[in-house]
């Protein structure tokens, strides 16, 4: 059979997604890991959208790194404008954000300055700097497939990546009694108090972010640590989907990937959700889940595990270690 290459197609935001608001920042607040990977931060796959703020306005997406920090992301088609940039630098400097991710299709001259001016000042006082990344994005396909959005960072702060990378090597201590709090009933909370002290028995980790807690595990990945499943105090059950496939580290999980795990995931937590993050509805962990939610995490754990032992075997073969 003669061999045949595919047409890679390059379009507008607004062709392969019709409404900003509606489409594009929807799809985008569930494919974070994405940018991050694109900037250099392991941002969640999954984030906020629409938050209110003082005024009567809203935060496009607010996101979280894998360490815990928030960033504030503003998205718009089109070239960006002073509208979308001071408002983010507002939001993110009222919420005390890490940083200011900015997505448009083009990014002025002015706006580049002004973006690398806020960056050398956060390089020198990082503890009231804010870091500035302007992101662009184009659509992409091959051959009549869906459309994928393809980020490309043209403004970054210089030191940051080293400082996350510190930042994700320190040490992730939970305080549970901050995150049971939280927790809307007594049978949700002593249900996730005893997730979490499974979990951290078994070996694993635990990450806390601003309201829900995180089960990790050691994995392929960048910073050698991967999700597993979100857990939040109304009793929710978040399934990183997108994850599993690879969108944060470029590193699918073939185990976690396949039909019939998808199915089984779905038989446990519920098929609501997208393509890329399962939910089930609030109020669902209780006693009767934990044993359930504990063998389908320690099956994501094992996958990991296996596959970066893979993937140091293949970079000892290959000399790359």
């Amino acid at each position: 059979m003669k061999p045949v290459m595919a047409k890679l197609e390059f379009g507008s935001l607004r062709e392969a997604w019709k409404g900003e608001a509606a489409d594009f920042t929807p799809l985008l607040a569930e494919q974070l890991d994405a940018i991050g990977d694109e900037i250099g931060v392991n941002l969640l796959a999954v984030g906020q959208t629409e938050v209110a703020t003082a005024g009567g306005r809203s935060i496009d997406i607010v996101a979280q790194a894998s360490d815990g920090p928030e960033f504030v992301i503003e998205n718009q088609y089109g070239r960006a404008d002073h509208d979308h940039l001071t408002r983010g630098l507002a939001y993110a400097i009222a919420r005390g954000a890490r940083g200011l991710i900015v997505v448009a299709e083009e990014h002025r001259d002015e706006f580049r300055a002004v973006a690398q001016y806020l960056n050398e000042l956060a390089e020198h006082d990082a503890e009231q700097g804010i870091a500035v990344w302007l992101v662009e994005a184009k659509a992409v396909r091959i051959s009549g497939s869906p459309w994928a959005p393809l980020f490309s960072a043209v403004i970054s702060p210089n030191s940051f990546t080293a400082q996350v990378e510190q930042a994700k090597r320190s040490e992730k201590s939970l305080s549970l009694d901050e995150f049971l709090a939280l927790c809307e009933t007594l049978e949700i909370r002593e249900a996730m108090s005893v997730l979490v002290k499974r979990w951290r028995a078994l070996g694993h980790l635990v990450w806390r972010y601003s309201g829900y807690v995180s089960l990790a595990a050691r994995g392929p990945a960048k910073s050698g640590e991967r999700g597993v499943l979100a857990l939040f105090p109304n009793g929710q059950v978040a399934v990183p989907y997108g994850a599993f496939a690879g969108q944060n580290t470029g590193i699918p999980i073939s185990a976690l990937t396949t039909d019939d795990f998808r199915r089984r995931a779905e038989s446990l937590f519920g098929s609501a959700g997208t393509r890329w993050t399962g939910r089930t509805p609030p109020g669902w962990v209780g006693h009767e889940q934990v044993d359930q939610i504990i063998q389908f995490a320690v099956e994501v754990a094992d996958a990991y595990a296996a596959a970066l032992a893979e993937k140091k075997t293949s970079e000892a073969f290959l000399g790359t270690e």
